[in-house]
């Protein structure tokens, strides 16, 4: 009961007062609620679309610096964001479209399943000056470790399109990344065939990155002592074992035109590296990297490398390298030639690596060796060989060479010792040298033990020491033997031996130079030459020589003394033969100068004299130079210089100058006196300076200058004032005269930063010009005035108004001269405000008038045309003077036209023409009654309408041009007629249908089209008396070569004398009514000719058909039954067909038939005689020559037959001879000829006496019976004819004609 009683009481206090545990569960529970439950609020909201959606869109609200404007879909079937931007404190992303795809279900197997990353159009900006300093943070990482992952991933796709990237001046894209990714802990990282494709990187260069300014820290010296200790560790330190995290697969990473310039601020290239392809193949498993393949094709070369590295214990290494450079160029000029390179490294990079390196190309060369790099110093041991090497340096020197050198080189980074031997030769100084260099050096010295040099023809041997430690410093002393200096000094080939000694330093702030053993020795042009002494030259002291002499012969120049703040140098010549000492020297020079005091206020002393001096063209008999000058306390002293027979070249010949100078600078004059050609001066300067208000005062009297066109002098003395301060120079009014020539300066002018010369041209005769240009033509006096200003702040300003009256112009032609009167002619010109007016008006022999009127504003720049050129009624009859009487030209041009656009680019607006165009020419082959030209302007084009007529017939012309474009200029013409008449006197009429087109252009000149021919008399008795045959041993110089060539190859020109290459394409047909007399011959012709041109070769193709035609050959009287002309190229070289027949009824039988036959190129016919039928040679010819065989007449008949053929033929060449003695006599058609046939061939002499009875006598060859003949026309039919011989015989004879 007790028990009972004492639990009911302490109920209450239980349940009222808790205890402490069930607090801590209820806060463990509540705090559990308030973690996970939105944990798994959030995991439930991301399994879901909308959940995902929604938290994007919560971000992009809470976040000022994300945004994105839309979403779609989920990770599970697709998330897409679109124009998402970040912005960060110097970064500014977007991104217009992002592709997100994972699949959750591969979370229950422990992997991460990227479906999709899909990037669109990312572009970052980053500014570096913008971004947020980082903190340096000490590393604690005690190496890598091999890596368990929990959980796997793997990325199916990762694209991104068209990134751009921009950082700083440097703008970045690539147009294609493509690949996926698989990492877990059974084979590690691997990477499926990834694309990188289309990159472009664009560095460009601002004033900025040029001119950026040096820190104070890059000016500081350099810290030697920290170099060497920063180098003195091993390369590779103590490199524990490299420990991956996990095996790296890499099948296939390839990429494609990518892309690297370098822009200027104009935006032109100056770098560029094009790579069209790019491929790696790599794999690491546990310790060791295996590189299958590298290669690199790019405008740079195309390279190729594999090879493997252990990264555990000695670090073993092979790598194999190939690479071929592409010759290297620059503006066009190449400055390495193509190379190929293969490197092979091996060995162990802890222990000893080995290295190999053969090059061919700029240097054929093979280096081998071992570096230590996990050693202190890294010690080396390196030989290079190098069979044959070139590498220009600058373009406008000759490349280095260096030939069968070998360089060793042992020790370390900071104490190497070095050997090198070789041949080396270029860079237009360094003439073929062999050289043996032992040299020592740290990183800041170099010590040469002996350097060897065979050159110039002897050897020299150096030694010494060399240290830019503090300041650069040496100490070298050079033995040379009889070493040939012309390389170096080509006008002074002297061979010199001894020995030089130099020392010295420089630094930031003082410099000194010290020779201290000058001892050279040796000969030049056959005589002992020597330099001895010592000379010394620093930053305090410019030059102290102790002593310095050098001897030529008996030549002697010494020089002795200091120049500096307290200078005393003397300079002795004694050289009184100073051939052979320079190139193109000789005379002498004799005497003494002196330099002492201040070096900017010297006093000087000279006292030079020199005979028969000569030097390249200037020619001194004798000279004298004395002066003495002393610069303080003012400038004073006095300066005499005298020369006889000054001679430069054919140019100046000055029989004696005597220029002299005395006075100080308050008071000073200046004479000068000369006497020569073409030009000789005299004049006189007098004058002060005030130092004060630094300003000198003079004048110029007595001024006279011989000159080529007479003695120029002025008309009164010029005062001059020229002000320091101001730079300014102010000129007194005067003028200078001359015969022909009265220039004048009207009032006083200025001339400095900005001046003011008005001027007047009173009298210009130009008979001025007349004597420049050596002839006769120019007759009248110009007068002109004007102005020219210009200004420090404002373009320069000029104007001139030239008049002329009664002005004439002859010039002789042959035996006629071409007289042109311009009664009054005017020229105004006006430069303002960078604009020129020009203006003028002539008057051309009161028969017409020229008028221009032209602007050009913006003449720094632009060029602006303006203004109009206007012909009135300029009449061609000017041009009558040249011709013979009866002869003469009219019409009138008239024209006027608008000017426009630039220079660059003129237009021109208006019309200009020929009207009433008329000729009466005796030679021209047409005499125009009526002519039109009319040129039409329109900007940039025109257009060309014209027509030629004559009495009967007209020729049409019509064309355009273009000049849009002034560097591709057209233009066009056409001529076109229809049966024009044309007639070439004492040779022939033609009836031409031209169709003819002719186009040129800067480059070309085309001539193309037709020339119809229907009709043609063409009639020609001889070649014209003055003509000459062409002489047997004629030949042509064919340019420099002068080479021989025969005139059938000649070449016509290829281009215009502007250059246009010359073409042409025309066809000539000959029609059926066209008729040839000449030479004998008599036909009609027809065919159908092609004339083409191009490069230099003129073609003629094509036939030409003899028909109907008659030839006079061999004394008789050829009928043509076939002939042909055929071309085939060259015009010289027809090929001919050619057949000729005897006529029948001059044929004693005339059932034979016997001719010639013609058939060949031209130059070198087969000719042959035929008979039909077929006869011998002898026999064909009798028949040819005389119409009858050999046995009808016997031998004496046929011999005399074929002479009597012959005497024909030589009777018909002299035709003309025979009427010029006809006409003496006055007995018209006076001619010789023979007639008959056989033994009855008779020679025969006839003419007329009166227009109506003509007169012939012969006598027979044979038999020697005359015969006499007279014949009287009656009617132009009807004759009466009487023949006298053994018997009389009267006839009445009718003619018929068919």
């Amino acid at each position: 009961m007790t028990e009972s009683t004492q639990q009911t009481k302490t109920s209450p206090e239980t349940t009222t007062v808790p205890p402490k545990k069930n607090w801590t569960r209820k806060a463990i529970c509540i705090g559990s609620a308030v973690i996970f439950v939105p944990v798994l609020g959030i995991m439930g909201a991301l399994s879901f679309d909308a959940g995902q959606r929604a938290l994007i869109q919560f971000a992009d609200k809470m976040l000022d610096n994300f945004s994105v404007e839309d979403i779609e879909g989920g990770l599970q079937h697709g998330l897409v964001l679109r124009n998402i931007h970040y912005q960060a404190e110097g970064i500014d992303t977007q991104i217009a479209q992002a592709n997100l795809q994972l699949d959750f279900n591969c979370l229950f197997s422990r992997e991460i399943c990227l479906r999709d990353v899909t990037l669109s159009r990312p572009t970052i900006a980053i500014n570096t000056a913008l971004l947020p300093p980082t903190e340096e943070e000490q590393s604690t990482s005690k190496g890598m470790q091999r890596i368990s992952l929990p959980i796997g991933i793997n990325a199916e796709n990762l694209t991104i399109q068209d990134l751009s990237l921009k950082i700083d001046q440097k703008d970045i894209s690539l147009g294609r990344f493509q690949s996926a990714v698989n990492l877990n802990n059974e084979r590690g990282l691997t990477v499926a065939p990834t694309e990188i494709n289309d990159i472009s990187v664009i560095s460009k260069i601002t004033k900025e990155t040029i001119l950026k300014p040096q820190t104070e820290e890059s000016a500081e010296p350099v810290d030697w002592a920290k170099v060497e200790q920063s180098l003195t560790p091993a390369f590779l330190g103590n490199i524990p074992e490299i420990i991956l995290p996990f095996d790296l697969h890499i099948p296939a990473i390839t990429g494609k035109n990518w892309q690297y310039k370098v822009l200027n601020e104009k935006g032109e290239v100056q770098q560029s590296i094009d790579i069209s392809n790019f491929a790696i193949k790599a794999d690491t498993f546990d310790n060791q990297i295996q590189l299958q393949s590298l290669t690199v094709d790019s405008s740079l070369g195309q390279l190729s490398s594999q090879g493997k590295l252990q990264l555990n214990k000695d670090m073993a290494v092979e790598l194999t390298l190939k690479s071929h450079l592409n010759a290297l160029k620059s503006q066009g000029n190449e400055i390495l030639p193509a190379t190929d390179v293969n490197l092979n490294v091996s060995g162990s990079l802890k222990e000893k690596t080995a290295l190999s390196l053969k090059t061919k190309g700029v240097m054929d060369a093979e280096l081998t060796g071992d570096v230590r790099l996990a050693q202190d110093k890294m010690p080396l041991n390196i030989t290079l060989n190098i069979r044959k090497g070139e590498y220009a340096f600058v373009n406008a020197m000759s490349p280095l060479k260096i030939d069968n050198a070998s360089l060793n080189l042992t020790g370390n980074l900071l104490a190497y010792h070095g050997e090198l031997k070789g041949n080396v030769e270029g860079m237009n100084h360094i003439p073929l040298t062999q050289i043996d260099l032992n040299a020592d050096g740290k990183l800041y010295e170099v010590t040469i033990n002996q350097l060897k040099l065979a050159a110039l023809g002897g050897d020299g041997i150096l030694t010494g020491y060399s240290s830019w430690k503090d300041s650069a410093t040496w100490d070298a002393t050079a033995n040379l033997n009889k070493m040939n200096i012309r390389p170096y000094v080509p006008a002074m080939p002297a061979v010199l031996s001894g020995q030089l000694h130099s020392k010295g330093f420089a630094n930031r702030t003082n410099w000194q130079v010290d020779v201290s053993v000058v001892n050279l020795t040796g000969s030049l042009s056959s005589n002992p030459i020597s330099l001895k002494g010592s000379a010394k030259l620093s930053d305090e002291t410019l030059l102290n020589i102790p002593d310095l002499q050098l001897n030529y012969g008996n030549n002697k120049i010494h020089a002795k003394g200091i120049l500096g703040d307290q200078s005393n140098l003397n300079l002795d010549l004694q050289a009184p033969n100073l051939q052979g000492l320079w190139t193109d020297l000789s005379g002498g020079i004799v005497g003494s100068a002196e330099i002492s005091g201040k070096l900017n206020t010297p006093e000087i002393n000279l006292n030079l004299t020199s005979e028969r001096l000569h030097f390249q063209d200037i020619t001194l008999s004798k000279t004298s130079v004395k002066g003495h000058v002393v610069s303080e306390p003012i400038v004073k002293g006095q300066l005499n210089i005298k020369a006889a027979q000054l001679h430069y070249g054919d140019t100046l010949k000055l029989s004696a100058i005597d220029l002299s100078t005395s006075g100080d600078e308050k008071n000073h004059q200046l004479i000068l006196k000369s006497q020569g050609e073409p030009v000789a001066a005299n004049l006189q300067i007098t004058g002060h300076f005030d130092r004060t208000l630094e300003q000198w005062k003079g004048a110029i009297s007595q001024v006279k200058f011989h000159t080529p066109i007479g003695e120029i002098k002025t008309n009164q003395s010029v005062a001059i004032t020229y002000d320091n301060k101001q730079i300014q120079t102010d000129i007194s009014a005067h003028c200078w005269l001359n015969s022909d020539i009265d220039l004048c300066f009207p009032q006083n002018f200025h001339a400095g930063k900005q001046g003011n010369i008005p001027f007047q041209f009173k009298r210009i005769n130009l008979n001025l010009v007349n004597k420049l240009i050596e002839q006769e033509n120019l007759q009248g006096q110009l007068q002109a005035q004007g102005n020219l200003a210009w200004f420090s702040d404002k373009p320069f300003q000029f104007n001139v108004k030239i008049d002329g009256n009664h002005l004439a112009f002859a010039h002789k032609l042959d035996y006629r001269t071409f007289k042109l009167d311009i009664p009054k002619a005017t020229l105004n010109a006006d430069i303002q405000n960078n604009n020129l007016v020009l203006k003028t008006d002539m008057n051309v022999h009161n028969q017409g008038r020229l008028i221009g009127n032209i602007s050009l504003n913006d003449l720094s720049k632009n060029r602006q045309l303006d203004g109009n050129i206007t012909v009135e009624r300029l009449n061609l009859a000017i041009a009558n003077q040249l011709l013979s009487n009866g002869e003469s030209v009219n019409g009138e041009i008239v024209s006027k036209l608008t000017l426009g656009g630039n220079l660059e680019n003129p237009l021109l607006n208006g019309d200009f023409t020929l009207h009433n165009i008329r000729t009466q020419l005796k030679s021209a082959p047409v005499n125009i009654t009526n002519g039109d030209i009319a040129l039409h302007f329109h900007g940039n084009r025109s257009t060309l309408q014209g027509k030629i007529e004559t009495t009967d017939s007209r020729l049409n012309l019509t064309g355009h041009a273009n000049w849009a474009n002034l560097e591709r200029w057209t233009t066009e013409i056409n001529a076109q007629a229809d049966n024009f008449n044309i007639d070439i006197p004492s040779m022939a009429k033609l009836r031409v249908s031209p169709n003819i087109t002719v186009k040129a252009t800067p480059q070309e000149l085309d001539l193309s089209g037709t020339v119809d021919i229907p009709w043609a008399r063409i009639r020609i008795d001889s070649l014209p008396d003055t003509a000459e045959p062409v002489s047997e041993d004629e030949v042509i110089l064919n340019g420099p070569n002068k080479s021989k060539e025969e005139l059938i190859k000649r070449e016509f020109a290829t281009k215009t004398k502007s250059g246009m290459d010359i073409r042409s394409n025309l066809r000539i047909n000959i029609g059926k009514d066209v008729y040839l007399d000449a030479y004998g011959l008599k036909t009609n012709l027809d065919g159908l000719l092609s004339v083409k041109q191009e490069k230099g070769r003129l073609g003629l193709f094509g036939q030409i058909n003899l028909n109907k035609g008659r030839y006079a050959s061999f004394g008789q009287d050829l009928l043509i039954r076939k002939g042909q002309i055929s071309f085939s190229g060259q015009p010289s070289q027809p090929m001919l067909n050619i057949e000729a027949i005897r006529n029948p009824e001059a044929m004693e039988d005339s059932k034979v038939t016997a001719g010639v036959k013609v058939i060949g190129v031209a130059d070198s016919p087969e000719v042959t005689i035929f008979s039909e039928p077929s006869k011998s040679q002898d026999q064909a010819l009798s028949y040819l020559l005389t119409g009858r065989s050999l046995e009808n007449s016997g031998e004496a008949g046929s011999s005399g037959s074929v002479g009597a053929a012959l005497l024909g033929l030589g009777l018909s060449k002299s035709g003309k001879l025979v009427g010029s003695i006809g006409e003496a006599f006055g007995i018209q058609d006076l001619n010789l000829g023979t007639s008959g046939v056989g033994d009855k061939s008779k020679v025969t002499i006839s003419g007329n006496l009166t227009n109506r009875l003509q007169i012939k006598y012969g006598v027979g060859l044979f038999d020697g019976l005359a015969e006499v003949t007279l014949r009287y026309r009656l009617m132009p039919q009807l004759y009466f004819q009487s023949v006298s011989s053994t018997n009389q015989v009267f006839d009445l004879l009718y003619q018929f004609e068919f």
